[in-house]
């Protein structure tokens, strides 16, 4: 049972750290166009559009201290390629052209004090 209850907490927080990230956003002006959008080969957590009209595939990470090192660090070489094979999915079920697409990651960091601060790394590469 303990490690169900983990995952639950894992999951509430990822959720929690989405929310934040997509109002994050719309409150800069992106437009969020979709979120975990699954397929047999993984998931995005969120797709938008930036106000110079980019479609950017969102990846977050959020994490409720530093003792597993900072959010972004879970963004693995194979998580990286992984995202570019699912941003190039969604572009195909979508009509959009696969260059104009870029995968941005953003990192959530929840502070005791319930607080969170955002990390925003613009065109992330396998």
């Amino acid at each position: 049972m303990p490690i169900i209850r983990g995952m639950d907490r894992r999951r509430e927080t990822g959720g929690q750290g989405e929310d934040l990230v997509a109002h994050y956003l719309q409150r800069r002006g992106w437009e969020v166009l979709d979120r975990n959008w699954r397929t047999a080969a993984g998931e995005i957590d969120l797709v938008c559009r930036d106000p110079e009209g980019a479609v950017v595939v969102c990846e977050v990470k959020a994490r409720r201290g530093r003792g597993w090192g900072s959010p972004l660090e879970a963004i693995t070489y194979d998580k990286a390629v992984r995202l570019r094979r699912l941003a190039a999915a969604w572009a195909r079920a979508h009509d959009v052209a696969v260059p104009s697409l870029r995968v941005d990651a953003l990192g959530v960091l929840w502070h005791r004090d319930g607080t969170a601060s955002v990390q925003h790394v613009r065109g992330i590469e396998p």
